[in-house]
């Protein structure tokens, strides 16, 4: 389904339930694998140009899905079949959790979410067994991780990262308490040391950093890439959903994802770029939906995107979207891969 088809018609309908209720209805189709293999050549394009690295994970396309949509690692082989060039699922925590109190999303137009979740999922084992179960496919799949301490961490890390391409460490998510104690520098470094003791190096593994707005948050966030570069972290994702009042949520707070965020986004990409010296390899999450978008973050210094409301919003036909319109704009630039993108507004 196109962009507009899905405008049209298919996101009027979807709208008229709530947004964890269209979730589910989007979940079911999505692990109808059967589907999604019948429409794979309307999605995925297989152009060498596109092909890219983030770190040491090699990636058919830099489209990536952000953590956040899939939960329980039920849908994978359907959402690559609409193009995506990696998926970061869940983010799962050792123990299942039931997440914050319902309703926790809202739709915030234009094309914005807020969601005050709280890691809704059924635990790494089960997750695990799920993930066995539904994934049929070799394309790239990041597990992204988090909970409320060292050991507990440390043990989900364990238990996933055989399964996975790549792990990313979730600890910036702006809906549960507890997980801000790793955005201290000290803290996060027995955490990564922690790890080290269970980690194949030869997988990435990924920070998702917490955006910031003041330059206190600023040098916060850039101590923590210190300690990432010094304990062989592959690369960040910048940045998590912002943390704004939701007095409709029982938590009063919420994550606001979507196009707001975008510039932002940009922002902090391009600082960590900078700061790094193109040396980290970061994926742009915040407010992503046209290949244009796209390009202006590979510009201030990105390797990969990942985008979730866009889904939400544009459907499932936005990834291959995304991936012609880099195309074009490559040739227009006479430029040969993203590699050759990356930075070239800071350099």
């Amino acid at each position: 389904m196109g962009v507009s088809l899905y405008r049209s018609i298919a996101r009027p309908v979807l709208f008229l339930t709530s947004p964890e209720t269209a979730h589910g209805i989007a979940a079911w189709y999505f692990k109808r694998q059967w589907i999604w293999k019948l429409l794979r050549w309307h999605f995925c394009i297989d152009d060498e140009r596109l092909r890219t690295k983030t770190g040491q994970l090699t990636l058919p396309n830099p489209v990536g899905l952000a953590a956040g949509f899939d939960k329980d690692c039920e849908m994978s082989a359907g959402l690559f079949s609409i193009g995506f060039g990696y998926l970061a699922l869940g983010t799962l925590t050792l123990n299942p959790r039931e997440g914050n109190p319902k309703p926790r999303i809202w739709r915030h137009p234009p094309g914005s979410l807020v969601n005050s979740m709280g890691f809704p999922n059924g635990g790494a084992p089960q997750v695990v067994a799920t993930f066995r179960k539904h994934n049929n496919t070799s394309g790239r799949t990041i597990f992204s991780i988090s909970g409320l301490g060292v050991e507990e961490i440390v043990e989900c890390y364990r238990q996933v990262e055989p399964l996975a391409d790549g792990i990313e460490l979730n600890v910036s998510t702006p809906n549960t308490a507890g997980v801000k104690a790793f955005q201290d520098s000290a803290v996060l470094s027995k955490l990564l040391d922690a790890i080290s003791s269970v980690r194949n190096f030869e997988k990435p593994l990924w920070l998702k950093i917490p955006p910031y707005f003041d330059e206190k948050e600023r040098e916060n966030v850039l101590g923590l890439v210190d300690v990432c570069v010094s304990k062989s972290v592959d690369g960040v994702t910048a940045a998590n959903a912002k943390r704004i009042q939701e007095p409709r949520a029982a938590t009063g707070t919420g994550g606001l994802s979507g196009a707001p965020i975008f510039d932002d986004m940009l922002r902090i990409v391009s600082d960590i770029y900078s700061y790094t010296g193109g040396k980290l390899a970061i994926n742009a999450c915040g407010g992503i939906s046209s290949g244009l978008e796209a390009w202006r973050a590979f510009e201030v210094g990105a390797s990969s995107v990942q985008l979730l409301t866009a889904l939400i919003y544009e459907g499932p036909g936005v990834v291959s979207s995304i991936n012609r319109t880099i195309l074009q704009m490559l040739a227009k630039s006479k430029l040969n891969s993203i590699a050759d993108v990356t930075g070239t507004g800071i350099r």
